[in-house]
């Protein structure tokens, strides 16, 4: 799963260059992957490595969610503002 968190958080980055969303899902999705793989790796007893991939798909992918959700902020103003300028026809 730790693998799995930091894959999806490093993709959450250039998804959040899209429309926002991709980014913003990806990035949730890499930080609960990384919470669920780093609670297995600490009931593990150290048995299960890969603590520092689940940390690094955390922060990466809340990054990407941040982004991403930016991203869609500031698209969505745009928009509004583009409707309110726009004469009707």
């Amino acid at each position: 799963m730790a693998i799995a968190a930091l894959v999806v958080g490093l993709s959450s980055v250039p998804g959040a260059t899209f429309i926002g969303l991709p980014g913003l899902i990806l990035g949730i999705t890499a930080i609960i992957l990384g919470l669920s793989a780093r609670g297995r790796i600490k009931r593990s007893g150290g048995a299960v490595g890969g603590a520092g991939m689940a940390l690094a798909g955390m922060i990466v992918g809340a990054c990407g969610a941040v982004l991403g959700g930016l991203w869609a902020f500031y698209l969505t103003m745009l928009y509004l503002a583009m409707m309110q300028t726009t004469p009707p026809h």
